[in-house]
This record gives C-alpha cells, sequence and structure tokens, in this order.
C-alpha cells in the first residue's frame, strides 16, 4: 500500500473540486483518468466508501485500509 499515492490523490481532490466530485461520485473512473495506479487493495477501500464530502471520504478510507491492514498482522 502506498500512502504517498493515496495523499496525491487527496491533496488534488481538495485542490480541484471537478475531481473531488468525480472522485465522491465515481473513485475507479476518476482514479484511472488521472493516471494514479493503486494497487487492489486500496481500489477496493475506494470503491467501497460513500461519502458525501473529502472529509468522510479521507475518514472512511483511513477506516478501510486500517482494517486491511489489520487482518495481515
Amino acid at each position: 500500500m502506498s500512502w504517498e499515492i493515496i495523499n496525491k490523490i487527496l491533496g488534488r481532490a481538495a485542490l480541484d473540486q471537478d475531481f473531488a466530485r468525480m472522485l465522491l461520485d465515481d473513485p475507479s473512473t476518476a482514479i484511472h483518468t488521472q493516471g494514479f495506479q493503486l494497487t487492489p487493495e486500496e481500489q477496493r477501500a475506494f470503491n467501497a466508501i460513500s461519502a458525501r464530502n473529502l472529509t468522510e471520504l479521507s475518514q472512511q478510507l483511513i477506516q478501510h485500509l486500517h482494517h486491511d491492514n489489520s487482518d495481515e498482522i
């Protein structure tokens, strides 16, 4: 998992309202159209989220990825 890529995605969304809306509505398309490469685990986490804004998206993403990683410990 690359938190660097996830932080870049979230940073881009914070600066680009169109990208943010697309990320909230259709994360797979938003991520791929911008050329971000995610692991299958990261992609599943983004797709599992239902958020109304970037704050919710970030919180849910951390919860999903933390939960997925704790299974491997």
